[in-house]
């Protein structure tokens, strides 16, 4: 709490939490990061992905959250609550970063009929036989754990997936900048499944990076592929808080050609992104972001080509600062995702 009790209500809310239990105190003591601008979910572009969801490792971390589990179910329009048994869960160290997380992918759906009999009372038939649909939802479940150096960079994550792992290694310059990324399939020799063991390593790709920079703000990255040529460049612009505010990705021997920019608000909050490309078609994506003044991200709209898809509610506790749960209102589906958050702290 040093340097912001500079206002009366938060030192108010400090006293408070002081004449609490101990065992409320974590909990509680969440009531001042409201006034941080900090919210538990990040939706700035990031160059390695840390699952379906990324979280803002500072808010984490000073609130000693240490693991949040994700539950998700469908409402389609005029029907009832569909539970396909969707889940997802983080776990962090007390650094507040991501060190495992799992989610599950639909596999495959099966359909059994169920004969319901007849019911029959003194002898009269007071209800029907008949049947209904019963639809048994099997998933796989992909887990991933994250390892990190020193200066808390990302130096690998592994993906299982069935009895094979997806391995990902980063190699960084000294400016903190990837410089390498070497993708692997391995298996694990550990009779534990829970401890990895490493066996075959097969090398499926290997790609290095290159960075130019050709003005304060503006950098051009070139990227190789495992055999040394060159195969896609870049263009990308920085503003003065150092947040990407475009990036224009070109392959060299194809027409390909991508563009990605982000337009941020004056507390330095992403509020709208678009991708534009003209890979497997052209592809006009935008997200549009709106913040309440306390600065949690309440309200996620999705377009394709400027049609809305995706209208996202993100809801919050009774302290305005722990997600407790958001809605995704599908327009193209016409269905509504539900999504609960559940939060487990460090001591």
């Amino acid at each position: 709490m040093r340097g912001i009790i500079i206002n009366p209500t938060i030192i108010t809310c400090v006293t408070y939490i002081k004449s609490l239990r101990k065992k409320n105190l974590t909990y509680l003591f969440l009531i001042a990061t409201i006034y941080c601008n900090a919210q538990v979910i990040s939706n700035k572009p990031t160059d390695i992905s840390l699952g379906p969801v990324n979280f803002t490792k500072e808010f984490i971390k000073q609130n000693k959250i240490k693991s949040i589990s994700v539950t998700i179910v469908d409402k389609p329009d005029g029907n009832i609550i569909i539970d396909k048994g969707a889940t997802q869960g983080f776990e962090f160290d007390n650094k507040g970063r991501v060190t495992r997380y799992f989610y599950t992918i639909l596999n495959r759906m099966v359909k059994d009929e169920i004969e319901i009999p007849a019911i029959i009372r003194r002898g009269k038939i007071t209800q029907h036989a008949s049947s209904r649909t019963h639809i048994q939802y099997l998933n796989d479940t992909i887990f991933c754990n994250v390892f990190y150096d020193e200066k808390d960079n990302v130096i690998a994550k592994r993906l299982q997936t069935g009895d094979y792992y997806d391995a990902y290694y980063y190699e960084y310059n000294e400016l903190g900048q990837i410089k390498k990324e070497l993708h692997c399939k391995e298996t694990n020799l550990s009779e534990n499944k829970k401890e990895f063991k490493l066996g075959v390593q097969s090398i499926l790709s290997s790609e290095t990076f290159e960075y130019i920079k050709l003005t304060d703000s503006q950098i051009k990255k070139r990227c190789f592929n495992d055999e040394g040529r060159e195969y896609k460049k870049a263009i990308i612009n920085m503003d003065e808080k150092g947040n990407k505010i475009s990036e224009n990705y070109e392959f060299i021997v194809s027409w390909m050609k991508q563009e990605n920019n982000y337009n941020y608000n004056s507390n330095n909050q992403l509020m709208e992104s678009r991708l534009i490309s003209n890979e497997s078609g052209d592809i006009n994506k935008k997200t549009n972001y709106e913040f309440s003044e306390k600065g949690n991200l309440i309200t996620e709209k999705r377009y394709i080509k400027n049609e809305l898809l995706n209208e996202i509610s993100y809801l919050y506790d009774d302290t305005n600062t722990i997600l407790k749960s958001h809605i995704n209102r599908d327009f193209k589906n016409s269905s509504i995702g539900i999504v609960k958050y559940a939060y487990s702290f460090f001591e």
